[in-house]
């Protein structure tokens, strides 16, 4: 495994998102702490931007779903998404979410190398 810069509650929080979305047999890291609650958003939101650049989800399907995990959690994160649910309703073209996507990979890089390690790791 590479080296994260992710803390134990962040990569417990990952593992707990992967192992729910059928991405991983088992989340065997502990933890004294649970993940808190942004931690999970977090999470949440960085496996569905993994499946969407695995092509298995559509882009508005993917903001819907990160506003709906980020809301009450993460007010930045929340209120940028849905800026980008707006501009994409507004031009609803590949570039867009080409652009958006690639912004959104930028904010969970750390968290997108940590699910392809993982991931590299468990096959």
């Amino acid at each position: 495994m590479t080296t994260t810069l992710l803390s134990n509650s962040q990569q417990v929080a990952l593992q707990q998102a992967l192992f729910k979305s059928k991405l991983l047999n088992s989340a065997n890291l502990k933890s004294d702490n649970p993940p808190s609650l942004e931690h999970k958003a977090y999470s949440d939101i960085a496996v569905m931007l993994y499946r969407f650049n695995l092509q298995k989800i559509k882009w508005p399907s993917f903001l819907k779903a990160a506003i709906s995990a980020a809301n009450n959690v993460c007010q930045w994160l929340a209120n940028e998404l849905v800026r980008c649910q707006q501009s994409y309703k507004a031009q609803s073209d590949e570039a867009v979410s080409v652009e958006q996507s690639a912004f959104f990979c930028g904010v969970f890089s750390e968290e997108l190398a940590y699910i392809q390690g993982l991931l590299e790791i468990e096959t």
